[in-house]
């Protein structure tokens, strides 16, 4: 069971940095490309700080926050890998951890995470968020892992 999730965090990993550098390299800051009708929008955003820019002014503890929220995940992912069952906990925390690293990794290589995933909506406020896959990683991770620890 570890080696599939292994592959399913690497495929995932691989996967939003692959969408992260086509971003990179092929869109401008501020350029947009609709889909689905226009209610799916790609953007090239730059995230400096937390959610919504929080602290971007303060790398230093962006960083280390990032780096110390990783390894605490990673200490975790080590936990429970290590106990037998709770498979719907584990695969939350494979997906989890796919999206912390590929975040974790823009933050520390690049200085700032590349958002892309935008939704044209009525409400002005979510309009304007953008993510990435990791954060949808994170938020459908800990889902799971909620659900599995639950089901226990």
């Amino acid at each position: 069971m570890l080696s599939w999730m292994t592959g399913l965090f690497a495929g995932l990993l691989g996967l939003d940095e692959l969408f992260k550098q086509y971003v990179e390299e092929n869109l401008e800051h501020g350029e947009q490309k609709e889909f689905c009708g226009g209610k799916l929008v790609v953007r090239k955003v730059y995230n400096r700080g937390f959610l919504l820019n929080a602290l971007d002014h303060h790398p230093k503890v962006v960083k280390g926050a990032s780096a110390f929220a990783g390894l605490s995940l990673w200490g975790y992912d080590i936990f429970a890998f290590l106990r037998r069952g709770h498979y719907l906990e584990k695969l939350g925390l494979a997906i989890a951890s796919a999206g912390a690293a590929s975040n974790i990794f823009d933050r520390l290589v690049r200085g700032k995470v590349i958002d892309y995933i935008g939704f044209r909506v009525k409400n002005s406020f979510l309009a304007k968020l953008t993510a990435n896959l990791g954060d949808f990683y994170l938020a459908i991770g800990a889902f799971l892992t909620a659900i599995g620890n639950i089901r226990k």
